[in-house]
Parts: C-alpha cells; sequence; structure tokens
C-alpha cells in the first residue's frame, strides 16, 4: 500500500504540472484542492456505520464539475487514500481511487457546459446511474478474492451487491438534490476569485 500511495502521489505532481502548463492555475486553487479532498474524506467517517452511504461520491462529483476532469480525478483519489488513514489501508484502496476518480472525471465532462446553470435533476441521475458503476467497480476487488474464478462467482457477486449499490445511488440522488447545486455554486465562487487574482497579477506585472 505505500508503493501506491507513492505511485499516487507521483502522478498528482505530474498532473498537478501539465494543469500548470495548460492553465492559469494558482497555489491557493491548489490548497483549496487539497482541503475539499480532506474535508470530503473526513466527511465519509461520520456515516461509516451506513453500508455504502456517505457523501463522498457527490462532493467529488461536484468537484469535477467546477474543476474539470483531471483534477476531478485526483481529488476522487485523494479522498480513497485520505479516508484510508482514518479507515484502514488495503488493496480494495486502488479500486476506490479509480472508482471516486471515474465520479470527478464524468462530473469534469459534464461541467465543461458551465455558460447554463447546473441542472440538479439531471446531475442526480447521472449521481444514481455512477453509484451502481462503482459498484461494478469494487466488485472486482471481491471477486478477485473469490477461489475459484469462474463467471457464476463473478455473477453472482454482483447480485449481492446490488443492494449496497442501490443505497449508494439513492444516496447520491437526494444529496444532488439537496446540496448539489449550492456546493458547484461555492467551489465556483472560489474558483472565479482565484482566476481573478491571477490575471490581477498578471496585469500588474505587465504594467
Amino acid at each position: 500500500m505505500v508503493l501506491i500511495v507513492i505511485v499516487y502521489i507521483l502522478l498528482f505532481v505530474l498532473g498537478m504540472y501539465f494543469r500548470f502548463e495548460e492553465s492559469d492555475v494558482s497555489s491557493k486553487e491548489i490548497a483549496l484542492i487539497a482541503i475539499y479532498s480532506a474535508f470530503a474524506a473526513v466527511a465519509r467517517i461520520p456515516f461509516i456505520g451506513l453500508p455504502s452511504v456517505q457523501p463522498v461520491s457527490f462532493l467529488v462529483l461536484c468537484a469535477g464539475y467546477v474543476f474539470g476532469p483531471l483534477i476531478g480525478f485526483v481529488i476522487g483519489g485523494l479522498v480513497a487514500i485520505i479516508s484510508g488513514i482514518f479507515l484502514g489501508f488495503g488493496t480494495w484502496v486502488v479500486f476506490q481511487i479509480f472508482a471516486w476518480g471515474f465520479f470527478g472525471i464524468i462530473g469534469g465532462i459534464i461541467g465543461r457546459k458551465k455558460n447554463r446553470k447546473p441542472d440538479k435533476w439531471i446531475l442526480a441521475m447521472i449521481g444514481f446511474l455512477l453509484a451502481f458503476v462503482f459498484g461494478w467497480l469494487m466488485n472486482i476487488f471481491t471477486f478477485l478474492l473469490i477461489r475459484p474464478l469462474s463467471f457464476a462467482s463473478f455473477i453472482a457477486v454482483n447480485i449481492q451487491s446490488i443492494p449496497f449499490d442501490l443505497a449508494h445511488a439513492i444516496t447520491n440522488f437526494i444529496f444532488l438534490i439537496a446540496f448539489g447545486e449550492q456546493v458547484i455554486r461555492i467551489l465556483s465562487r472560489y474558483q472565479q476569485r482565484f482566476l481573478y487574482t491571477i490575471k490581477e497579477s498578471a496585469f500588474t506585472d505587465e504594467s
């Protein structure tokens, strides 16, 4: 698991490097991304007694919507690693990195059309469906632990996970309906402030 964390940190650094190269991004925005990731990870802890019920997925989706697919994926992965510090590390964390990272990527793809207000119902339906994708990705981890491996056992694992995936889906739907627009608005406001600071600084340097 230490190797996994090191590899992910290297990918994070490379991702930030290319992010710096391709667009205006400040150290304050990176700090916000780190703080937001920690907040999303800690927000998972109070719900640990409720299987598949947690606010992480909707928070990552909203972050991807605002910051784009790359940062969305980074935040999803960071959440998996940070929450693992509190809840324990295991091979499953690798699958969580990609599963929550996928939420961030999809959020970023949706957020490319920012010329109009996000439709909370569309976001809620996407969050609902992505919960099943998350479940299927995590089922691969469970399936790999079964011996002997077979198609029948793979189907059995996916069938057994349906109640948990449904709980995850309903939770995403409720959180996105109740808080999705507000979270996106808050993150967008902070991002605009950072971009304004960068442009203002550039203008001052030129003058």
